[in-house]
């Protein structure tokens, strides 16, 4: 490879790299509350689940509360990929089951999201998935970026009812 191909392919994955949302978005994100009615807050919860590639489980939208299917991925955050029964493929211990919660909470005259990831990591030795909870060293930096993408999702749909700290 030449000197340019090498530059232009670095140039390539720095672009992708920068396409990725900031640590100031994600904040803004995750802090945003908003002015719209309750089922709207929802909906766009619930669609950036979609937006995201999850398959809604459970969808209350008088609790406003929604839970996605669970799905099995590798450690490294790749999915599992599954036998003829549909089963996943487990290569080696340590897989991960995902499943994420979204819920719309009362923050005196707005509302918030908040998204929970609800985590089972398959162990050797074990017979059944333990469950890891945010904030357990053993969970997997990946799944933040999963929880990530449905606040930003969700303020995006949102941005004009959006009401940020200190205003």
């Amino acid at each position: 490879m030449s000197f340019r191909s090498i530059a232009l392919v670095v140039v390539a994955v720095l672009a992708l790299v920068a396409c990725g949302p900031s640590s100031a978005q994600i904040k803004t994100a995750r802090e945003a509350r908003y002015r719209a009615s309750a089922s709207e807050v929802f909906q766009a919860a619930v669609g950036a689940l979609k937006t995201n590639d999850h398959k809604i489980k459970q969808a209350d939208p008088v609790a406003g509360r929604a839970l996605t299917e669970p799905r099995w991925y590798e450690v490294d955050g790749t999915t599992l990929s599954r036998d003829s029964d549909g089963r996943p493929q487990l290569s080696s211990a340590g897989g991960i089951m995902l499943s994420i919660e979204v819920g719309v909470v009362p923050d005196g005259e707005t509302f918030r999201v908040e998204v929970i990831p609800r985590v089972l990591q398959q162990k050797d030795g074990y017979s059944a998935p333990l469950e890891l909870k945010p904030g357990d060293p053993a969970m997997p930096g990946w799944i933040a970026g999963k929880v990530d993408n449905v606040y930003i999702s969700t303020y995006d749909t949102l941005k004009k009812s959006a009401v940020l700290s200190g205003t």
